[in-house]
This record gives C-alpha cells, sequence and structure tokens, in this order.
C-alpha cells in the first residue's frame, strides 16, 4: 500500500491530476477526477457513463443489428454474450480499470478542427461510441438502470451496493480521434491476440479493414501472420457476399460453421474445384471465384452449411473436408453422385473409380460372411436359414453378371 501511494504522488506531481483512492474486495483502485491523462497520444479519461454508447458496428454483433437502437444492441448483446457471468465480477469487484474501454467521440463534426481535440474530449457534454469493450459497457449499464433491466425482461441479476454503484458511474476510456485509427488495435487484439474472435466476426472485420482502404500486407504486418489466414478468411467472406448476390445465399447459415469454409479453401482438389489459383496471393479479393464456377461455389456452400432443414448440411466436422471431400470432389463421378444423393460417404467410396468401390465392398461383405460363420453354428432358426439363402442368392446373381451369363 505504501507503494501504491507513492506511486500515485509522483504521478500527481507530473500530471497535476488528483485521484481519490477506496478499497473494493481488498483490491486497491484509484480513478482521476481531472478526466484525463495528457501525456498519452491516445488520451485516457475517465468519462460518466451517461455519455459513453454501444457500438452500432460491432462485428460480432449479426449485420441486422447495424445502426439499430441502443436498446436494441443491448438485448442482442445480453442474448448472445453470457452478461451475466461479467456482472457476477463486476458486481462483487466494480469495474478492473486496468482494462479501459476504447472509442471515438460521438458525431464529430466533419470539419472539426483537431488541433481542439483535447479540449473537446474534456467537455463533460461530449459523448462516446465504444468501439471495443461492449459487453463490459454493457454490464455496466444493466448494473446501474433497474428500469432498463425490466424493459428487457431481465429477471435474474446481481444487485450492487452503493460503493459499487459510485464505482461504475465513470469508467475509464482511451479515445482515439476517429474509428480508422482503432480498426488496427482491434485486428491484434481479437484476430492473433488473446481475445480472438470467431472465424466469421474476425473475417467481417478483416474485410472492413480492407474497405477502409488498409493494405493486406498491412493488416498482417499488423497481426503477425506469415501463414496467409488473413487472406484466407477475406476470401472464405467474399465467397459468401458473391453467393448472396448470384443467387440470394443467406449468409446467417455461414456463420456458424464459416471456419469450415476457411479450412476448404486451403484444400488444394477444392480450390481447383472452385476454379481458385493455387496459390493464395494470386486470389483476387474481390471477387474470387469465376462467374463459370458459380455452380461449384452453390454446392459447396451447400455441402458445408445446408439449405435448411430439407437439405440438411453434408459436412459435420472438419476431417469430412481434410479425410473425404477434397478426395470427392477431384472425381466427377463422385461429385455428380454427392450433388445428387448428399451421401458423402457412398461419394467418397466412388472417389477413387467405381472398380475400386465395388472391391472395397465384396471385401466387406466377404469379412461380415466370415464373421458370421464362426458363430453360424449356434444359430441354426429358421430366420438364419432364410437371410443365409438370401446371401446365397445374391452371390448366384453376383456370379452370373461379372461372367456375362445374363447377357
Amino acid at each position: 500500500m505504501i507503494l501504491l501511494l507513492t506511486l500515485i504522488t509522483a504521478y500527481d506531481t507530473v500530471t497535476s491530476d488528483k485521484y481519490y483512492i477506496f478499497s473494493i474486495s481488498r483490491k486497491y483502485k484509484m480513478c482521476p477526477q481531472n478526466n484525463v491523462n495528457l501525456g498519452q497520444k491516445s488520451p485516457l479519461l475517465y468519462k460518466s457513463i451517461e455519455v459513453l454508447h454501444l457500438d452500432d458496428l460491432n462485428p460480432r454483433l449479426p449485420e441486422e443489428i447495424n445502426y439499430k437502437s441502443e436498446k436494441e444492441i443491448l438485448k442482442a448483446l445480453f442474448r448472445n454474450f453470457y452478461l451475466e457471468e461479467l456482472a457476477l465480477s463486476m458486481a462483487q469487484n466494480g469495474y478492473f480499470h486496468e482494462e479501459p474501454l476504447v472509442g471515438t467521440p460521438k458525431n464529430l463534426p466533419k470539419d472539426f478542427d483537431f488541433s481542439n481535440f483535447k479540449e473537446f474530449i474534456e467537455k463533460e457534454d461530449t459523448h462516446f461510441i465504444v468501439v471495443e469493450g461492449n459487453r463490459r459497457l454493457s454490464t455496466a449499464m444493466l448494473l446501474l438502470n433497474d428500469d432498463l433491466r425490466q424493459q428487457l425482461n431481465i429477471r435474474s441479476w446481481p444487485e450492487i451496493d452503493e460503493n459499487i454503484r459510485k464505482y461504475l458511474k465513470f469508467l475509464p476510456i482511451i479515445v482515439y480521434q476517429t474509428r480508422k485509427e482503432i480498426l488496427p488495435y482491434l485486428g491484434v487484439r481479437h484476430i492473433t491476440g488473446v481475445r480472438k474472435w470467431d472465424s466469421y466476426p474476425k473475417a467481417y472485420y478483416i474485410v472492413k479493414l480492407i474497405k477502409e482502404n488498409y493494405p493486406i500486407k498491412e493488416i498482417e504486418d499488423q497481426t503477425g501472420d506469415t501463414q496467409g489466414s488473413i487472406r484466407k478468411y477475406c476470401i472464405s467472406f467474399k465467397m459468401l457476399e458473391q453467393a448472396h448476390n448470384e443467387y440470394d445465399f443467406d449468409i446467417n447459415l455461414a456463420k456458424e460453421f464459416f471456419s469450415l469454409l476457411i479450412l476448404s479453401i486451403a484444400q488444394g482438389p477444392i480450390k481447383r474445384y472452385l476454379g481458385l489459383s493455387r496459390r493464395l496471393k494470386d486470389i483476387p479479393l474481390t471477387d474470387p471465384i469465376p462467374y463459370a464456377k458459380m455452380n461449384e461455389l452453390k454446392n459447396l456452400l451447400s455441402w458445408i452449411f445446408g439449405e435448411g432443414k430439407e437439405r440438411p448440411r453434408v459436412i459435420n466436422e472438419s476431417r469430412d473436408i481434410t479425410d473425404y471431400l477434397k478426395h470427392v470432389v477431384n472425381s466427377p463421378e463422385a461429385t455428380k453422385h454427392l450433388e445428387i444423393t448428399r451421401d458423402l460417404q457412398a461419394a467418397y467410396e466412388l472417389s477413387a473409380g467405381e472398380e475400386t468401390m465395388l472391391k472395397r465392398k465384396l471385401a466387406n461383405a466377404n469379412k461380415n460372411l466370415e464373421i458370421a460363420l464362426g458363430i453360424a453354428h449356434r444359430h441354426k432358426t429358421e430366420e438364419i436359414i432364410k437371410e443365409i439363402e438370401k446371401c446365397s442368392e445374391t452371390l448366384e446373381l453376383l456370379l452370373k453378371s461379372v461372367r456375362g451369363e445374363n447377357d
């Protein structure tokens, strides 16, 4: 505690900021009453929660939530991101100031003079969009606002005491001048960093960076990507967009199993099936699939994601792609069989050629008959005899067929 006080005093001397210290669950916290740390390029402020707003362009939320009201965003976050666990921690410990929010001023004027940026963000009535930390902000909002919880029909929620309530009313936020400046930080944090997003939000975010005129090489360098992962995410996402534009593919079908699409375009035979270049760097990032191969793209997306209840998925796990599908698409006959029957195993058996499949089937049948031979003497029932006679008749027909006796 002495060391902590010494550090605060020294910091106070340099910055002239005033701090207050109080204890929550045996942890000492500090929070500046003067709102801004002027020593940083992107200042750290302590702002009233009343001027902090959720991001309506959050890449982890469904696209249909984009540009919706804050209440709709809050509802989506509560439904999808297990805020209860975070609420329990926050109700006991308050907000961990070691993890500040990250945001940008809301509705910054187009002709804004950034030489006045410091004065602008210090104003009490300046509002901010929180680009990073929406789970934390929404949890604090719900802990502080009983009426809001009632409106969202949230029944089970931790209670907080007055000390915690005061503590949550002002939250730390690192402020960037524009959203675009935050994008590289989020890329490092959530694509390759410790707080990785799921595959689909990663891809959505990477494409968004590219649309913001970030060169893909710069994104790769900033995230430390040397394996082509950034390109695979981008190409896979753009494939979905192509399918949506061409035949109204429902992108929502792909979100849960998006990683399987990324895996599929890493397989040489599937890349050839789709008309993709062998080298990732040679694949265009706008419309990666040639127009002549749109039907193949439609097949692949149908196999991986399904088309609703009537046409369920064919691919259920990653090894279905690496062990089976990549061999199926190497064979026109097997591919056609998969298109018609949606039976991946049968298509795979066809992929090595019909004769190879027949030999495999006959070998398996003979193995089963040998097993039956070893135990049949213990089961001389009428039903067993009938089944053996069926096998005998089938074998006779097989022999006549291959000898040409049926011609």
